[in-house]
């Protein structure tokens, strides 16, 4: 297999077409840094890293980039070039990397379920259609303070159950796939226990 060519002008045309193995591979080969190569790195880095902390359960993805990271960092034979301008980025990244990684380690959406007023998020979001929904309608959906509802959402965000993305002075909703199979069985039908009762009368009987 042939080694990836990080000497490109776009970067962007690497972004969805590489994977950090083979950014690794070619790095092995790197004797130094040069612009070209540090400007494609630097772009897989931040979209990767981005994509990798925006998406709930990838926790092999961030193990991934934090392997890329730390090699590029330390360990190979280019490390000795690398600006300290692009070290301090890669650096940040790797930090980040680790915190959300971090955060799922810990993280427990089934607790999260009989919290005050999250069932009632879950199908907010689910009877949308999981489109992305603006969280500043939730306030008035659930007729609680804003402090709340950003207390509510953070915890659910770190917890896997919906992603968030800042727009303008609002922050848009949707649930994960962890989040949509919670909504969907706090939406399905509880069975009720008429059959119970009615097992005990015949017994009395």
């Amino acid at each position: 297999m042939s080694t990836l060519n990080l000497n490109v002008s776009d970067p962007a045309m690497l972004v969805d077409r590489a994977t950090p193995a083979e950014v690794m591979a070619a790095i092995i080969d790197l004797e130094q840094w040069g612009e070209q190569e540090l400007n494609a790195v630097n772009r897989m880095i931040a979209v990767w890293s981005t994509r990798a902390i925006a998406h709930p359960n990838d926790r092999e993805g961030i193990s991934e980039l934090q392997r890329l990271i730390h090699y590029a960092l330390g360990r190979a034979k280019a490390a000795t070039t690398l600006p300290v301008e692009f070290r301090y980025r890669w650096a940040e990244a790797g930090d980040m990397l680790e915190a959300r990684r971090l955060n799922l380690a810990h993280a427990d959406p089934d607790a999260q379920i009989a919290r005050r007023n999250v069932p009632e998020i879950l199908r907010y979001l689910l009877q949308a259609g999981n489109g992305e929904q603006p969280q500043s309608g939730l306030v008035e959906h659930l007729g609680v303070t804003t402090g709340r509802v950003t207390q509510l959402i953070s915890t659910l965000e770190a917890n896997g159950l919906i992603t968030k993305r800042r727009h303008g002075r609002d922050n848009l909703l949707k649930l994960t796939e962890t989040g949509m199979r919670h909504a969907e069985r706090l939406t399905e039908p509880h069975e009720t226990e008429p059959a119970r009762g009615a097992s005990f009368l015949r017994s009395a009987s």
